[in-house]
């Protein structure tokens, strides 16, 4: 009976969706994702037809990966089915397809303008599915006609995603469509805006919008959520998937969000399925397949019900679950799992507290016998018996508990060889049958029995299962759709491939193309033809390049015959985009070329030089235009003059045979990044002066984490210098396009790979057209564009002749410097590689015997040595771990000697680039790999080699320093002699290795084993490089005597030293040191203050890290960078407080690169196993269009009273700094209870002791205007239901005058009457019956009113009454400013 319901359940889901039973109207099958269908289906596999597409699946982010089924959910043509047709979306060529499903024939297909990544949604005729354009659309079935269309987003941006042009606002989840409605969400980064709305099904006219969901990172789990996967619901609450996260929970009536799942652990992934009032959600937990269950209306967790069998996927009906695992598939009797769960830890506690009573009965058994005590002893012997006999007894009910679970099992070994070989993956039901996909086979099954009844084998991996009209439809990776049915199979298999014609070209186009290379040079990246006749000039280009081509053709006709000719030659979508999109949409800087095919034809064309050249690449990016002899006079010159204008960088201007050519150099006020700190002095920071708020995604994707060193290796940072990008991985380089991410060239490298960077140094620096990559005992010089070794140099031996490693190294002009540094104990890799031979494990009697143990625990959790066990590998950091004992990775809590890890060279050196000549070398002793930094023609490190008289020097020019007021002691002076750290520091002049100085100096509390240097303005810096979980010690005050030690860089003498209580390897810009998390002048060690937003006080400036303290500060003149679990900036020129890039996992050293006017954050996750939703390379740069700046949380521990002036923003979900420099603060105040112990709740707090049913309105302000006032964020949110509010200002028993100004606007809907209230101050009525709506007039302006001189003591009151409430909105009142400046001060009479 209960199955009977149960399938009726189902059953009405599909009606519900508006499809019969045999239909498949959405992926797995309903809105509850069960893969479930009522269809009765035999099990029988016979081929019917293979549809195969022209291309491959591509997935929407880097791949391949750790936990790739976490957020690669788009890695095939997931299929949907009403009656004779099956729907897909091709994420390669943009289009949705109809096919037949008896003969695969195309009914008939339509064109987006993105990827469409998630399986459609059938309902009454109607086909509706989101595209990476950003848009939700709905199509008739019959003939794909478009109905409507709709995008949640406020412009139609783009910026280049994984190699493709899509919105900056890709929809990237599977609809939802219940009730009438369509639930969707739209955007990847909450830095960004995150975009979630309910809209009609049948009209496409919104019903709510949720467009706040990114603003408030602060209070959100790793800092927000990025929308990726299939929604689900429960009958109050829309589920989100959040990609590698778990779900968002959002109000299914109105979009407010509610909160984030917690499934505890590192469990996440965008797998989702609801059954009854259960949610089961997730993927995996640290690599281990895992499903958490949660109550479907609250959200609370309940555990992994299903933990005995780890689930790849699942299918639950009411009574049995089916189970793929690893090891095979389970049919789990639901109620005996249950009383399992329940049953089993009773047992196992009552067995616990049984083996420690029989512990002590034969204690008692023990001493009655020796005593002859008999009755103690049958006493002891009668309660041992009866223990023992129940300790039996729970051991046979807890395995009858266990095994009860199983109704059956098969393995993959029983069900063949192709099982055996091939990981299970999707599964799905119909009927009394179980379908079940995998790596290279699909099978089906009696769901009663698990007995296997068929098997397939196919190409690729199946990556979903699709149930209709009799038949199994079989989506895979490589692009095959297979038909499979108990259906006769045909004699010849028929197998429809997608037909396309060759690329047939004129010689005038060819020549054309060949023509345009060669003159331009450019062969990779992106290529913008700007107007086209019928795509001939594009076709040639891509045949010719390997480029992406947009074009933009804004007429209808001329753009449909282009699309057309492109789509039936391949290249649309794969190779080249045609569009109408505004050239204002298009990313800047993309443009590797730009053309014109009509301007080639002879026709007149109105070219937006403007636009052309903002999106034309910096450093090298060509624009080229032929047939310029037959333009209009003076119309070449005006091209000419308007790129000069909007260059905003250097140019060439050529003009020959008819052709002109505008190349486009380096931007004005573009930084480098050419080594691990930014440049030769390291100090951590950039000159680039076009990094700056407001900062938006330019481009992402590759690299991913394939290549990557496990996170908490602490590798190199990524070079960013020329307009390139370098990366370094596990013994690989790779080089992309800085402005558009296009890849460049990869180079293998044995002995490539670099760990402990804060103690070891990089092995990688760069200059304008070259990389240096030091492997082992070598530097290769590799072209930049190309990766060509240019040449090769070696580390001179040490002076017995023994080969060394190379250490630091540094390119200043055409000298290379490195440092001769001791070999290393193995090779990164070396474990694995011990441990695997001809791709399996080794006897463990073969194992290196201190890796004997941790041997037997790996092989117990992965018998073979496949990808899973390389991952966990990875994960665990033992690629790394064995290569040397290096310092601790923790950082030092007190004042200490130089250890014996620390990590060292016995020789610098200088090697002559263009001859590759030796200059010169020095021998020294125990030279600290990180201590080696250039500056001003100098060369300057340190030696451990002070003799003992040196040692005392010393100490007594400390003694001399202290008594000159230029060395404040701390408690490193009464430390003993042997816990000191005094160290020779030496200088050389650059260009003849020849001794300039060298001085004995006590360093202690500067860092030791972990002390670096680094260069400004004549001063030599001595700082530890410390980083890591140390705020516990720093908010105790235990961390005060970490030490900066300043010499002069000409002579050596002490300039200053002062302990500074920082956290973090300093970072120094300009003539400012931020020793996080203040700052310090360069010259005097003094704090640096600001005047206090509110209290006009003076105050240390300050900045915060609340979240992981693992990594350094990156700067340019206007930013710091840093990571905060997700990325944290803080924007120093406007002193607006902390933002937070969230969704992302920055590196645990530097990976959050200023250079090249952009902002580049290289994938630095690789191993992390935590729930941020995304796992990509991203690049930004600053956007003006976004608007003046971004929400913030404005940092300071000062106290805020007695209140200068103080401005509120009510509602906002952050500070913002106007451009009068006022600081306006949000209220309520943020949420930032995402923080490591003491740092949570950070930033300024203050309470209004709010009255009254205050709810918070709020939406986005991004391309928003708002009559009456230039700053439109400040009223498109607010408080309503507000009635009373306290705003302390003073300090007991103080009294003053303030001037009070309020703000008020009409909130969305609201009509005269609306919102009609009395406005009261101190208990005073100032505004009476005051109707918002109608103050605004029709304009809906922004309404402000100032009240002068009004006499507070501590507290101003607040009272907003509603007049003739019951008439009025449920929430009559609605505030959005209140501003008060102070007129005098004085004690209260």
């Amino acid at each position: 009976m209960k199955s009977f319901r149960w399938m009726v359940l189902m059953c009405l889901v599909s009606f519900a969706q508006g499809s019969v039973a045999s239909d498949w109207p959405t992926y797995r099958h309903d809105g509850n994702r069960s893969a479930v269908s009522s269809e009765s289906m035999p099990g029988e596999l016979n081929p019917q037809w293979i549809f195969e597409s022209r291309h491959q699946p591509m997935s929407a982010w880097p791949m391949p990966g750790e936990e790739t089924p976490r957020m690669h959910t788009d890695r095939a043509y997931h299929v949907v089915v009403a009656g004779r047709t099956l729907f897909f979306g091709n994420n390669i060529d943009n289009h949705i397809y109809a096919l037949d499903t008896r003969t695969a024939e195309e009914r008939w297909r339509f064109a987006a303008d993105g990827s469409i990544r998630f399986a459609p949604v059938l309902h009454e005729g109607s086909l509706f599915f989101g595209s990476d354009d950003g848009n939700v659309y709905c199509l008739n079935t019959a003939d794909g006609s478009l109905v409507w269309k709709y995008r949640p987003s406020p412009s139609g941006e783009r910026v280049i995603g994984n190699g493709r042009m899509i919105s900056l606002w890709p929809v990237r989840t599977g609809l939802l469509l219940e009730g009438g409605t369509v639930y969707l969400a739209a955007g990847i980064f909450p830095y960004e805006g995150i975009y979630v709305a309910a809209v009609e099904a049948q009209t496409g006219r919104e019903i709510w919008l949720n467009d706040t969901a990114g603003d408030q990172a602060w209070g959100h789990q790793y800092g927000g959520m990025a929308p990726q996967g299939y929604l689900v619901a429960s009958s109050d609450n829309l589920y989100v998937p959040t990609g590698r996260g778990m779900p968002a929970a959002f109000d299914k009536l109105t979009g407010k969000f509610k909160k984030f799942l917690n499934a505890g652990g590192k469990v996440g992934g965008a797998w989702m399925q609801m059954a009854g009032n259960e949610l089961f959600a997730g993927n995996d937990n640290q690599g281990a397949d895992t499903k958490i269950t949660f109550d479907a209306k609250s959200g609370a967790n309940r555990g992994d019900q299903f933990s005995s069998f780890p689930s790849i996927d699942m299918v639950i009906t009411e009574e049995v679950a089916y189970i793929a695992t690893q090891k095979g598939l389970y049919a789990i009797d639901r109620a005996a799992n249950a009383k399992a769960i329940a049953g089993v830890p009773k047992l196992k506690s009552e067995e616990t507290n049984l083996v420690k009573a029989i512990a002590e009965i034969r204690e008692r058994h023990k001493a009655a016998a020796k005593n002859g005590n008999a009755g103690d002893l049958a006493k002891a012997t009668s309660e041992l018996n009866q223990a023992t006999g129940r300790l039996t007894d729970i051991a046979k009910e807890r395995e009858a508990l266990n095994g009860a679970r199983a109704k059956w099992f098969v393995s993959r070994e029983q069900m063949g060889p192709l099982t055996v070989a091939g990981q299970l993956g999707p599964i799905a039901m119909a009927g009394k049958t179980l379908f079940a996909g995998g790596n290279g086979y699909v099978i089906s099954l009696k769901a009663n029995t698990g007995q296997l009844v068929s098997v397939y084998g196919i190409k690729g991996t199946a990556m979903s299962l699709a149930v209709a009209d009799e038949r199994l439809f079989v989506s895979t990776d490589l692009g095959e759709i297979h038909c499979l049915g108990a259906q006769d199979a045909p004699k010849s298999q028929l197998k429809r491939t997608e037909q396309a014609k060759p690329v047939t070209q004129g010689q005038a186009e060819r020549d054309l193309a060949k023509e345009i290379r060669r003159r331009s040079s450019v062969s990779k990246g992106w290529c913008l033809v700007a107007g086209a006749r019928d795509g001939r000039l594009a076709k040639a280009l891509a045949r010719e390049t390997q480029m992406n081509i947009v074009v933009i053709e804004h007429d209808p006709e001329r753009l449909k015959t282009i699309r057309e000719e492109l789509y039936s030659s391949v290249l649309y979508g794969n190779r080249v985009i045609a569009a109408d999109w505004d050239y204002a949409e298009l990313p800047d800087y993309f443009a590797n070329l730009i053309v014109s095919e009509r301007a080639w034809l002879g026709e007149d064309v109105q070219l937006p030089v403007d636009q052309l050249a903002r999106v034309l690449r910096p450093t090298g990016g060509v624009l080229l235009l032929g047939s310029t002899e037959a333009w209009p006079k003076g119309r070449e010159e005006k091209v000419i003059e308007g790129l000069k204008a909007n260059a905003r960088a250097r140019y060439e201007v050529t003009q020959s045979d008819g052709w002109l050519k505008f190349r486009r150099g380096k931007l004005d006020g573009a930084g480098s990044w050419a080594g691990l700190y930014g440049n030769n002095s390291k100090t951590s920071s950039t000159q680039d002066r076009l990094v700056k708020g407001p900062l938006g995604v330019l481009w992402f994707g590759e690299p991913g984490s394939e290549h990557m060193v496990d996170r908490h290796a602490r590798s190199v940072s990524p070079l960013a210098i020329n307009g390139r990008l370098f990366v370094q991985g596990m013994e690989v380089v790779m080089a992309y396009d800085a402005y558009n991410g296009t890849f460049l060239w990869q180079r293998k490298i044995s002995g490539a790979v670099r760990v402990r960077v804060d103690v070891d140094s990089s092995n990688i620096t760069a200059n304008e057209d070259s990389i240096f990559v030091a492997a082992h005992d070598r530097v290769l010089q590799l072209d930049a564009q190309t990766g060509i070794t240019r040449r090769e140099f070696n580390v001179p031996r040490s002076p017995s002749g023994q080969v060394l490693r190379w250490g630091n190294i540094s390119v200043d002009g055409n000298t290379l410097f490195g440092t001769g540094a001791m070999p290393l104990a193995n090779e990164y890799g070396y474990l694995w590689n011990a441990l695997v031979k001809n791709g399996e494990w080794i006897a463990e009697a073969d194992a290196p015997k201190e890796a004997l143990a941790k041997f037997k625990t790996i092989k117990a959790s992965y018998p073979r040595p496949d990808n899973r066990a390389y991952d966990y590998f990875k994960r665990a950091g033992l690629h790394w771990h064995s290569i040397n004992t290096f310092p601790d990775w923790l950082p030092d809590f007190k004042p200490s000697s130089v250890a014996k890890t620390i990590m060292l060279s016995e020789k610098v050196f200088a090697y002559d680039i263009p001859t590759g000549e030796l200059l010169w070398e020095h021998n020294g002793k125990s030279i600290p790999n990180i201590s080696l930094v250039i500056g001003g023609d100098r060369v300057f490190f340190l030696q451990d080699d002070v003799s003992e008289t040196e040692r005392q020097e010393a100490r007594e020019s400390v003694r001399v320093n202290i008594e000159g007021g230029s060395y404040i002691p701390e408690g490193e002076q009464q430390l003993a002699e042997k816990d000191r750290d005094v160290r020779r520091v030496v200088c050389l002049n650059a260009k003849t290795g020849e001794e300039v100085w060298n001085r004995p100096r006590d360093l202690t509390g500067s860092g030791g084993t972990k002390l670096g240097l680094a260069y400004q303005d004549g001063k030599l810096l001595f700082f530890g490089h410390y980083s890591n979980h140390d705020e516990g010690p720093f908010n105790k005050g235990e961390l005060t005597w970490r030490r900066i030690t300043v010499l002069q860089g000409d002579s050596g003498s002490l300039l200053w030293s002062k302990p500074l209580n920082y956290r973090r390897r300093p970072t120094i810009v300009g003539d400012t040191i931020y020793i996080e998390p203040r700052r310090c002048d360069l010259a005097t060690g003094e704090i640096q203050k600001r005047s206090h937003p509110i209290t006009g006080e003076t105050v240390d400036w300050e900045f915060v890290r609340p979240g992981h303290s693992c990594g350094i500060v990156t700067a340019t003149p206007h930013n710091l960078f840093f990571r905060s679990y997700s990325g944290a900036i803080v924007n120093t020129e406007q002193d607006s407080g902390l933002q937070l890039f969230g969704g992302m996992r920055p590196g645990c050293w530097n990976s959050m690169i200023p250079a090249n006017g952009l902002l580049s954050m290289q994938e630095a996750s690789a191993g992390c196993t935590c729930n941020y939703s995304l796992r990509t390379t991203v690049v930004l740069k600053n956007k003006p269009q976004k608007g003046h700046a971004e929400w913030a949380v404005f940092i300071s521990q000062a106290a805020t009273k007695p209140v200068k002036h103080l401005a509120i923003n009510f509602g906002a979900p952050g500070d913002m700094r106007a451009k009068d420099g006022t600081v306006w603060f949000s209220y309520p105040r943020p949420n930032t209870k995402e923080g490591r112990n003491a740092f949570v709740n950070y930033g300024v707090k203050f309470s209004l002791k709010e009255e009254g049913k205050p709810e918070v309105v709020q939406r986005d302000w991004v391309g928003k205007t708002v009559a009456g006032t230039d700053k439109p964020w400040l009223y498109t949110s607010g408080l309503k239901g507000l009635t009373r509010i306290q705003v302390p200002l003073l300090e007991k028993d103080n009294a003053a005058r303030y001037t009070v100004r309020l703000g008020f606007a009409k909130l969305p809907g609201d009509s005269k009457g609306s919102r009609v209230f009395d406005v009261k101050l101190q208990g005073k009525t100032v505004l009476q019956s005051f109707d918002v709506a109608l103050a605004g007039g029709v304009l809906g302006q922004v309404v402000l009113h100032e009240f002068k001189s009004v006499e507070v003591v501590e507290n101003l009151t607040i009272e907003l009454v509603p007049v003739n409430a019951k008439n009025a909105k449920v929430a009559p009142t609605v505030i959005q400013t209140l501003e008060v400046n102070r007129d005098d001060l004085r004690a209260a009479k």
